[in-house]
């Protein structure tokens, strides 16, 4: 079957990136190829394809833990010839609480695979985005303070955030929790900084940022017990946004293919799974400086010289 378009989820091979991808291949299955992808080998492509009976799936493997590892992704993209992205959903994420780790690049772990990588990867795979793309980044309340779902985050500056305080004192779970919650605010100054790009420059792209709620998934992975308390259906009396992946990704699929958010004014905001409403960020979230700080120091990171930063910058 010849496909006229594509879709492409990071970390789609489980969790809300494997329901979001079955559901689209449900829905979608005569004009979209799905590509999923993820670090892990994974018959999900298999599993996928076989229950819907179709063959609009396929696995990539992506290792978004270091910048080589996303560029020889992409490499291998490239060399399958898809049919034009008509959108990116940047779901992949990790959650490491109980001390601080690093990548081979040395950056804090949860900050470069959450954001860094990611957004190398949004560069190298523009040129192949449709001219109405809907790019898609997965945050979290997590990344508010007001909430109080975890300990504030405060952003002072990327360099911070790349290369946090390290020792005994670091390694616990308060600090752990607070660099994810830093990471999640990361998804978001990133997405507001792309929009006010993406409208600067004329184009068409619709920047959507969501907040999934919590799920059993293996975002939890560094702990089997908390995982197992998220699935147990007593504790959605305590904490009323944990939700199902099923759930959770039929929101997402409306806003990756859905009528509605296929409109200009549904960029640049940030929106809850509980009926796709539009909810606030926090206040930080909001200042462009701390964006563009943001946004040039991870440049400035990913580019290999200066003439690929300069076409980064152009997007």
């Amino acid at each position: 079957m010849s496909f006229t378009s594509s879709i492409l989820i990071t970390g789609g091979t489980s969790g809300l990136g494997y329901s979001t991808a079955l559901s689209l291949s449900k829905s979608e299955p005569d004009t979209l190829l799905i590509i999923i992808a993820s670090r892990s080998s994974s018959d999900a492509e298999e599993r996928i394809n076989s229950e819907v009976g179709n063959n609009n799936v396929i696995y990539l493997p992506l290792d978004s833990s270091t910048h080589e590892g996303v560029r020889i992704f992409v490499k291998a993209y490239e060399e399958k010839s898809f049919p034009p992205l008509r959108a990116l959903v940047l779901n992949a994420a990790i959650q490491f609480v109980h001390k601080i780790h690093f990548t081979p690049d040395d950056l804090e772990s949860m900050f470069a695979v959450n954001h860094v990588n990611h957004t190398l990867l949004f560069f190298l795979l523009s040129r192949y985005l449709t001219d109405d793309a809907r790019i898609i980044v997965i945050s979290s309340s997590g990344h508010d303070p007001s909430l109080k779902r975890v300990p504030p985050p405060t952003y002072v500056s990327a360099e911070k955030v790349a290369h946090p305080e390290t020792g005994k004192k670091w390694n616990t779970q308060t600090e752990g929790f607070r660099r994810y919650g830093l990471s999640k605010l990361c998804n978001l100054l990133f997405a507001y900084a792309l929009d006010r790009r993406v409208k600067e420059q004329g184009k068409e792209w619709i920047v959507i940022t969501m907040e999934p709620g919590v799920m059993a998934t293996n975002l939890f992975r560094w702990s089997s017990w908390f995982g197992w308390i998220i699935g147990l259906r007593i504790t959605r009396w305590f904490i009323k946004d944990i939700f199902t992946t099923d759930y959770v990704a039929n929101t997402l699929v409306k806003m990756i293919v859905g009528d509605e958010f296929g409109k200009k004014d549904k960029s640049g905001k940030y929106y809850t799974v509980i009926d796709a409403q539009e909810i606030p960020s926090s206040k930080q979230s909001h200042e462009e400086k701390l964006q563009d700080d943001l946004w040039e120091w991870t440049v400035k990171e990913i580019a290999k010289n200066d003439n690929e930063a300069e076409e980064f910058r152009r997007l």
